[in-house]
Order: structure tokens, then sequence, then C-alpha cells
């Protein structure tokens, strides 16, 4: 992309006037290199205005802003709105298929799963981590270039409207629903409205290919292909068999096959099936799809098994919904040995907080042989010892034996249970 090719496609101002070839587009000062072009966002807490001449110090050929004309600067209405131009346009120019991914829960695993298997025979891009917002997923598309074959990216949100517009600028080939939970209830006041969001995420669509998880009492009715254990599912699995480590089950196709994911909890189950729907859509055939869910390793502070001196960890502290919870806590309950819940705040559900933390007392008061060890406002309703913060917690476990026991860690990432994982690792 040429200057004034940006200068087109952003319908900015600009003395500028020039065929030289742009780096990439960044967005944060720290990431700039030479002939970059910073964007000028803003936030509200920051104003990306204040960091112009920041940017072209460190190289950056010009910056797009809402506040200057010159030779280093391209004038727009709105820097956002200029973000979502380039990345609609980058993802125009290579026209290759794009998969899109959200929901409630799942949406990391659902997307490194279909990496992992796509990438046996493409070139594969991804957005990292839980970059799913509009600059995140702006700067992935940023990133295409002639070698992709196929990206895949999940979309988040926490207001409505997001999701479409994400779609809008990314105009997925192929989109996934994972389910309909209760993530970010303070803002969508209804799962009603959450599904609606989600749902939204066919706004942008190139074609009709939608899959979902049929087992969703929001997801079940819609017209899409379906994906779960019910028997009127187009993919769904039997025989499931939930162990220590891993989960096992059975699908058929043209035989019958058996699956088997490395890591605990049958909640991954729906986002393996999804994974496989798409990657068979895909070309690739069943048994590479098979084989690598076999080694498939799942991202950091997601139900990782993690074996300490005499005890076991699982670290599933990247972040907290009443579904996600609800999930570990089930995985527990089968465990016979001790077992210990070290519980955060789940954020981020307004009026709902109170109302759900007690759900999680009621999902608890049927398990035996449990400690249960919280902190939080809110978490301060699930029946237990609890805490006022991180160090009290850690001092408090100082003296705790957990000799033989199964450790569960679980709280929404603002509450930095983290912190509590990496000192159970050293004990």
């Amino acid at each position: 992309m040429t200057l004034n090719e940006l200068i087109s496609i952003v319908r900015g101002k600009s003395t500028l006037n020039s065929d030289k070839k742009i780096g990439s587009i960044k967005t944060d000062t720290r990431d700039i290199k030479k002939n970059d072009v910073f964007i000028a966002l803003k936030g509200k807490n920051f104003d990306g205005n204040d960091f112009l001449d920041e940017a072209i110090k460190k190289g950056a050929i010009c910056a797009i802003t809402d506040c200057k004309i010159g030779e280093k600067y391209i004038k727009v209405n709105n820097t956002l709105d200029s973000l979502f131009d380039i990345a609609r346009y980058m993802k125009d120019k290579y026209n290759i298929p794009l998969i899109a991914i959200t929901g409630s829960n799942g949406k990391t695993t659902t997307k490194d799963l279909i990496y992992h298997i796509l990438s046996s025979k493409y070139n594969v891009l991804k957005n990292e981590g839980s970059k799913n917002n509009i600059i995140g997923v702006s700067s992935t598309l940023f990133k295409l270039n002639e070698k992709n074959d196929i990206i895949v990216m999940e979309f988040g949100t926490n207001h409505l409207g997001e999701i479409k517009k994400l779609s809008l600028m990314a105009r997925p080939d192929m989109s996934i629903i994972t389910n309909i939970g209760s993530s970010h209830l303070e803002y969508f006041k209804s799962r009603k409205n959450i599904f609606k969001e989600k749902y939204s995420i066919t706004s942008g669509m190139i074609n009709s290919n939608l899959i979902v998880n049929g087992d969703d009492s929001y997801l079940k009715n819609i017209d899409a292909i379906k994906c779960g254990v019910n028997k009127n599912n187009d993919l769904k699995c039997y025989n499931i068999k939930s162990y220590i480590d891993r989960v096992e089950f059975n699908i058929k196709k043209d035989k019958e096959y058996k699956v088997i994911f490395n890591n605990p909890g049958k909640h991954f189950i729906i986002d393996i099936l999804l994974a496989i729907n798409v990657c068979e859509y895909y070309g690739i055939d069943i048994d590479t799809i098979i084989d690598r869910i076999s080694t498939f390793k799942i991202s950091d502070k997601r139900m990782n098994f993690i074996k300490l001196k005499n005890s076991i960890l699982i670290n599933d502290s990247y972040n907290a919904s009443l579904e996600s919870t609800k999930a570990g806590i089930n995985y527990m309950k089968d465990i016979d040995s001790n077992k210990i819940f070290i519980l955060g705040d789940i954020l981020e559900l307004g009026s709902f907080s109170i109302k759900m933390h007690k759900k999680i007392n009621k999902m608890l008061k049927k398990i035996k042989n449990k400690d249960v060890l919280t902190i939080g406002n809110y978490s301060k309703y699930i029946k237990g010892k609890n805490f006022k913060s991180i160090d009290d917690l850690i001092n408090y476990l100082d003296g705790v034996n957990i000799t033989d026991s199964y450790i569960y860690v679980k709280g929404s990432r603002k509450m930095g249970l983290d912190n509590v994982v990496e000192y159970l690792k050293k004990r």
C-alpha cells in the first residue's frame, strides 16, 4: 500500500503526495518501526494525539489523526473509522477465506484448535490471544500477505453493535457461535440481548456458512449446521468419558472414530466438534483432524493440568463466567481426593452479581471433601473463607496442608488469581 492509496482509503486530507510504500499500520508507538503508519486512536483514558511526535521520531512515515494536516499527517474525521476502512481494504485486497468465531465461552480454544488443525495443510493467520476487539482484529488483518491461505479469528464484545461492526469489517466466509452465556450481563442486561449481539456475526458474512452449538437453548432453533450431543445435531458425539487429565468420545462419519482431547473438562467437547466441522469443510481429512486434536495444547490458564510436588493444580484463572465456573466445578466433583476451590469474583454481571454467585454456592453444596477459599466482594456470597486481598489469601495458604489435594483456581482476570497460581507452583 502506498501513501497516496492510504489517503484515499481513509478519505483523509494531507499535503503528502507520494507513491512510497508504507510498512505496517500501528496503534501503539511502542511498536513503531521505520516507515510504519501510526493511527492516533482515542479512549476513555488516553488520546493517541498526545503521541504524534513520538511516533514520527521513532520512524513512522506519517500519522493518521483528527487534529493535524501536514507532510507527516493525514487528517480524518474519526481515526477509529480509519482503522475500520484500512482493515476492510486489506481483507478485500487478499480475498482469502476468513473464519470468525464468537460466543460467551470457548472462543479462544475453538480458534486455536481450528488453527492447529488447518495448519497441517494451510498457511493460517489468526489473532493472537484474546485480541478480539476492533483494534485486535484490525491489527491482525494488517498482517495479511500473499502467503496466507486462511484467516481464523475470534470476535469479542462487551457492548451492543461491536460484533456487527467486526463482521462488516472482516466479512467472514464462515462464522461460528460457541454458546450464549451470561458474560457481560452488566452491559447487555439479558441473555436475549447477548444472543442478538452474537448472532449479528452473520451481518457481514459473504455466504451462509454458519456453525453453532446445537445444545445451546438460544442456538438450537436457528438455521445453521449444529454440533453437540443431542440427537438432532448434524454432528454429534457419544460414549463420552472424562478422566482426570483428558476427555474422550466417539463420533460417526463414514465409520466410528474415537477422539482424544488431552485436557480435562467435558465443556471442551463442543469446541472440538465445531472445529471438526469447520476443518472438514476446508478439506482436512477426518484422520488428520483426529490426530491433530490429540496433539493440541490448550492456551495458558485455561484448565491447565499442573502436577505439583504432592498435589494437582488446575489453573483456570484466565477469566470467568458463570458457565465456565460451573464447568470447572463439574469437573472437580468427580474427583475422589480432597478438593480445594480458590474462587474469585465473576465481574461485569452488574445487578445480577449476587444472584449469580449464589448459584455457584448451590453447585458447590453437592461436592464432598472440599475447602472453599474466595476473594472479592461477590464471592463472599459463596460459602467458604473469604479474603480481602491476594496477599491475605496467600498468607493463609502458607498454613494449609495441600498434600494429596486437587486445587482448582478460577476467577475473572482482574482478580489477579494468576499470582496465587505462581505461589502454589513454587510451594
